[in-house]
């Protein structure tokens, strides 16, 4: 097993973290071959050439390139062409090889046994990675729910940073489809970009047009489902569709009490005493618990909202709105800088510069 842990510690020196755990190199085992592993460890997290990881992986290229798209197809390894030649990169924990395994929507007898792994790993995983300060996704409402603040900035528009994004497209949404806690839609997590290029050429998702996921964001919200996003202000990596049950950045701040592992949106609830009916539909929405009625009339727990907006959109009276919370979250303004403050952090940031060079 000394392969799997020499994995792990390297995608331990990613921003997204990978604690020791017995579970994490049980998953290891299970989706990397021992020669996969080898050739695994020695590629970077961003994209490098066949010849480049065959000579840090010690094998020939014919082997490395073999290993390489074997691991592709199976959601554990970026590969992208640009100029006539491949580049490939590991991914890591999350978003990575947790969800996109998971993005076809179908579940093998391995991805049934995994699932069980994976929901004790990753309680472990949001534990220590809460530690950190700087949270991987922050919530963001959908534009009818801010509409009327004409302070809101640009990358708390989602449907602007839809309009950014180059290409669009949707997949199964991994918690759902491993841990099966409830029946709301499967296919709901949407995917940008060069993300979206490799997980639609190897068949883990499928195009959208932009209007077609503004629609679809839509529809989801009047299913009541939370809009996660990446944490940085520049681009949309993902939005995720969420519930209480089944997602991970909801569980970690509602069920398991992690601070700081999902960030709110800057804004919280409001409610109208004036043209509130207390008819409970936001009571209903509120996926957090945040909102009661007392003595006929909807109450905001302030400790408990995340500004998601589902009372908001819900709300057949417009008793309820989204103000600017007293402490809004900083957003760092790129990926890049999100993730060099969160290895900073961890202490790794050394290490990643090193292995990505």
């Amino acid at each position: 097993m000394e392969v799997y842990e020499e994995l792990r510690q390297h995608l331990d020196k990613h921003a997204a973290g990978a604690p020791e755990s017995p579970e994490i190199i049980e998953i290891l085992s299970s989706l990397f071959t021992p020669e996969e592993a080898k050739v695994a460890v020695a590629t970077p997290f961003r994209p490098a050439t066949v010849k480049e990881i065959a000579e840090r992986a010690r094998v020939s290229e014919e082997e490395a390139k073999t290993r390489l798209e074997s691991m592709a197809d199976k959601g554990l390894v970026y590969a992208r062409e640009k100029d006539g030649e491949w580049g490939y990169a590991l991914l890591p924990v999350m978003p990575g090889i947790f969800e996109f395994p998971y993005m076809k929507g179908v579940k093998d007898d391995k991805l049934e046994c995994l699932s069980r792994l994976w929901e004790e790993y990753l309680i472990k995983h949001a534990k220590e990675m809460g530690k950190i300060g700087t949270p991987f996704a922050r919530v963001i409402p959908l534009g009818e729910a801010v509409e009327s603040d004409p302070a809101v900035l640009t990358y708390e528009k989602v449907y602007e940073l839809i309009e950014r994004a180059k290409v669009v497209g949707l997949a199964h949404c991994a918690c759902r489809t491993a841990f099966s806690h409830c029946d709301r839609p499967r296919e709901a997590c949407m995917v940008f970009d060069d993300t979206c290029r490799y997980l639609v050429e190897r068949g883990f998702a499928r195009y959208l047009t932009k209007e077609e996921m503004k629609e679809k964001l839509k529809e989801f919200d009047r299913m009541g489902l939370v809009h996660t996003v990446n944490n940085s202000q520049d681009k949309l990596q993902f939005i995720c569709n969420c519930c209480t049950c089944c997602c991970g950045f909801l569980r970690g701040v509602k069920e398991f009490k992690i601070p700081n592992f999902l960030a709110s949106s800057g804004f919280i609830a409001k409610i109208d005493e004036e043209l509130c009916s207390g008819c409970e539909v936001c009571v209903e929405r509120c996926q957090m618990d945040a909102i009661s009625i007392v003595d006929g009339v909807a109450f905001v727990d302030e400790k408990r909202c995340i500004g998601c907006g589902l009372c908001v959109t819900g709300c057949d009276t417009n008793a309820a709105s989204l103000i600017r919370s007293e402490e809004k979250p900083e957003v760092p303004k790129t990926i890049r800088e999100m993730a060099a403050k969160i290895l900073d952090a961890r202490g790794k940031l050394a290490d990643f510069i090193e292995i990505n060079r």
